[in-house]
């Protein structure tokens, strides 16, 4: 016999509640919420007790529709959510055990959090159920709670087709990548429980960030890199409030720690090099920071769950060369390019994705002769075109807008031109024509 559930964690609740909702072979579907260890009288919604069906794609529908609308309840009233994974348990309870909803949901709290499991029970996590959570547009939510695991590629084959999609906090869809032979996401994941650092490196828009968000979601701190920074922007300063005092704000640097949480340091070559030797003493081991401007607060270590990694451009203006002190913590390099195929999945249209292709060709070409190469849109930009182009505005339009999105003037008849012969038809930049 089957169980199919979801769990859904109140993460602003002080009682740590986990909510769950359940559909049983009998066809019943039910929903209740706990303590997050199980124990405890459940809640029982009536709205979901009896579906007239025993159908299991028909009821993991409903079980999808039922946490749908906890979710959806809870997130009005201003709670911080996290979906812990979609789960179907394979469960010795009789037909009759399940048609008590007290019975069943605490069976299935308990196998679904129960280390190790016993032998005649199971819990698996099936991609089914989870795109039917996504296509209930619940986005930019965590899909899995607990300590960071990484996963090889080739353990996780659809991890290249699509499987499975994260989400940033944003909305957005990710789709994983590979690198070196390991899945991306998992694989930040991962360096964040070993504490080894990663920088992030590519053209604006190849998804650095998005990158980040997606392994981090909404646990992670961001802090974007700029040439007039101070050590204040990392730890924190005193703010003017109305009343004419002082209080102490903490920077992200300094919340990140308190809190063990992420820090992405976007732009990080931006940052002036005497700044960021406050990270010296934050990553090389010792995990401790000193608040000069605060003597009275004891040196805050960090806790269990900190990180820092670090996104840049090597090619943008007004850009530092990475100190060697830095590099050799950030031991880790990523080059972070844009991804057609990827680009294609979501659906970006066929002759977008030609015109950027053609543009990477000449810009490869240019570069072997020596010169400045050619500006090539970027996953960022892609994805735009294709947002721009489900409108009623439409492709051609669009395509316009790529051109008109070049940032070096001097490419802009060359962009123009390939993107004109790929359509067949004059694209240029957008301007206001007459009276219509």
């Amino acid at each position: 016999m089957l169980i199919f559930g979801f769990k859904v964690q109140d993460l602003n609740s002080p009682q740590r509640k986990v909510y769950v909702t359940v559909a049983t072979p009998t066809g019943h579907v039910h929903t209740s919420y706990g303590p997050e260890n199980g124990v405890g009288k459940p809640s029982i919604n009536k709205n979901f007790a009896d579906t007239g069906t025993t159908d299991p794609e028909e009821l993991a529908s409903l079980a999808v529709d039922a946490l749908f609308d906890v979710w959806r309840k809870k997130e009005r009233g201003g709670y911080s959510n996290l979906l812990i994974e979609p789960v179907v348990i394979e469960t010795s309870l009789t037909p009759d055990q399940m048609k008590d909803p007290k019975v069943t949901i605490r069976h299935f709290e308990s196998i679904a959090t129960a280390t190790p499991r016993p032998p005649h029970e199971s819990a698996r996590v099936p991609f089914g159920l989870r795109q039917t959570f996504i296509r209930q547009t619940v986005a930019g939510a965590p899909t899995t709670s607990g300590a960071p695991v990484g996963a090889r590629v080739d353990r996780r084959s659809a991890t290249l087709t699509g499987e499975p999609v994260y989400f940033r906090p944003n909305g957005e869809q990710y789709r994983p990548r590979d690198l070196g032979g390991h899945h991306d996401v998992a694989l930040l994941r991962t360096m964040r429980t070993a504490g080894i650092f990663v920088r992030l490196h590519g053209k604006p828009g190849t998804g650095k960030t998005a990158l980040a968000e997606a392994a981090f979601s909404r646990d992670l701190i961001t802090l974007n890199g700029h040439g007039d920074m101070a050590v204040s922007h990392f730890v924190g300063s005193y703010l003017p409030q109305n009343d004419g005092t002082f209080k102490w704000a903490d920077g992200p640097l300094t919340r990140a720690m308190k809190e063990g949480r992420p820090l992405f340091v976007d732009e990080i070559t931006r940052i002036p090099s005497e700044v960021l030797a406050i990270l010296y003493a934050v990553i090389d081991g010792r995990g401790t920071l000193s608040l000069d401007d605060k003597p009275d607060e004891p040196t805050v270590t960090a806790k269990p769950g900190f990180y820092v990694l670090c996104g840049y451009n090597p090619e943008g203006m007004g850009v530092r060369q990475l100190d060697d002190a830095l590099v050799s913590r950030f031991a880790i390099g990523v080059e972070v390019t844009t991804d057609m195929a990827a680009a294609r999945a979501m659906g970006v249209p066929d002759k977008i994705l030609k015109v950027a292709s053609n543009l990477a060709t000449k810009d490869a070409e240019d570069r072997e002769k020596g010169g400045p190469g050619v500006w090539v849109p970027q996953m960022r930009e892609l994805l735009l075109a294709l947002k721009i182009a489900s409108t009623p505005a439409g492709e051609k339009f669009a395509a316009s807008v790529l051109v008109g999105q070049c940032p070096r003037p001097e490419d802009l008849s060359t962009i123009s031109d390939v993107a004109s012969n790929v359509y067949g038809q004059p694209i240029s930049p957008l301007a206001l024509g007459g009276q219509v």
